[in-house]
């Protein structure tokens, strides 16, 4: 007896393979998932009529495949680290990784979408058997399990430097980088957007990059200035998660970002990307080029500027908006 594979009986499916309390198998007359030990004994079935189907094995075992496979996919090393542990424990592995899980809700929304893509591909790779027997093709299984951020989870906007609580801001930096590499306090909010874009000036040789004139007279010729500074932000129920700075830099036209961090538990999300690609969308209508100058970002991060049309030149990178991409 064939069956179609609606997203319901997937559904049912799925949940009852994770059932360990009753021997349950598939109706496919009435296209349900029911328990053998309440079934008559008293049906007839033949390779072509077959009513009840054994359920795609999934047990502890393979649910603790799943589980290290997607520990692996985790970037955030803190996270990481902590999910390693639990997996390492000899007792309550499931219950504990949960645990883990609970303490980053962005992540553990993730691992649960990672999980019912494990799950469906397991009951599509069953139900492709049963159409082999059926003398009928396989259906296709579209993987969306591709680490992405989850947009629903945050807020995106756009603030003028002059409008963003300056207390927020300064929180948020001091729980991104409470000290430099060399174990100095980093610099203050008040003057690290500003000293940060003039050490990427003085690197192009502009030394008088907030020397009033000089702006005075990139505003007349450019009409690229200071007021179109902002931050980018993303945000959740908690708070602040992830902030992008962007200051005009008085030059042909340009714009720089002095400042790009996500707090430490939301790391390895794609939300660096996400603030990044703002960023550039917002500079794209009001300068010709944008900088890259964070001198503190790490390093898997300039795969990131690559990918997005930023050129290596000299300790900056740089993308030119004029190229429609």
């Amino acid at each position: 007896m064939t069956f179609i594979l609606s997203p319901e009986i997937i559904d049912d499916i799925m949940f009852s393979m994770e059932n360990q309390d009753q021997i349950l198998s598939f109706d496919a007359l009435e296209g349900i998932c029911v328990d053998m030990d309440e079934i008559d004994d008293d049906y007839e079935t033949t390779i072509d009529d077959q009513r009840y189907y054994d359920l795609p094995e999934w047990t502890s075992a393979q649910g603790f495949r799943v589980m290290e496979q997607f520990t692996t996919r985790v970037h955030n090393p803190l996270l990481r680290e902590a999910l390693l542990n639990a997996l390492g424990q000899r007792k309550g592995v499931f219950r504990r990784y949960k645990e883990v899980l609970k303490t980053a809700p962005t992540v553990e929304r993730e691992w649960y979408r990672f999980k019912d893509q494990q799950m469906k591909a397991a009951v599509y790779e069953w139900y492709n058997e049963l159409r082999m027997i059926w003398g009928l093709e396989k259906i296709g299984f579209e993987d969306e399990t591709d680490p992405q951020l989850l947009q629903e989870d945050f807020i995106f906007q756009i603030e003028k430097h002059d409008a963003l609580n300056r207390e927020l801001l300064q929180n948020f930096i001091r729980k991104t980088e409470e000290t430099s590499d060399d174990g100095d306090k980093i610099l203050s909010f008040d003057d690290f957007d500003e000293r940060a874009a003039f050490e990427a000036a003085r690197m192009l040789g502009y030394t008088s990059f907030f020397d009033a004139n000089v702006c005075a007279a990139a505003e007349q010729k450019h009409g690229t200035t200071q007021h179109n500074a902002a931050y980018i932000t993303a945000s959740n129920e908690n708070g602040l998660c992830g902030v992008c700075s962007i200051v005009a830099f008085p030059f042909n036209e340009s714009f720089c970002i002095p400042f790009l961090r996500v707090l430490p538990e939301y790391r390895g999300l794609g939300l660096g990307k996400a603030l990044l690609q703002r960023a550039c969308v917002y500079s794209a209508p009001l300068a010709a080029t944008l900088l890259f100058a964070d001198f503190c970002t790490p390093s898997h991060f300039i795969t990131e500027l690559e990918r997005n049309g930023f050129k290596r030149m000299g300790l900056l990178y740089v993308k030119d908006l004029s190229i429609e991409e």
